[in-house]
């Protein structure tokens, strides 16, 4: 399995390619060419999917309120 900090160096140079409408990345041992910025996107969609699997669960929170009558 991909480390959560190599997804998150795919996710930055692959954003950073998107934004500078750049469509050939290269990671640390190969490099992609896509054939579309949508195909970049949905790429990009795997990337954050995974490292948000990687992350964990979120953990859950609450709200306590409290009433007094005086």
């Amino acid at each position: 399995m991909i480390q959560p900090t190599e997804l998150e160096m795919m996710r930055d140079v692959l954003q950073r390619a998107i934004f500078s409408g750049t469509r050939r990345v290269q990671f640390t041992d190969r490099a992609i060419e896509y054939n579309s910025v949508d195909d970049m996107r949905k790429a990009l969609a795997d990337i954050n999917t995974a490292i948000a699997k990687a992350a964990g669960p979120t953990p859950s929170s609450f709200s306590l309120a409290m009433h007094s009558r005086d």
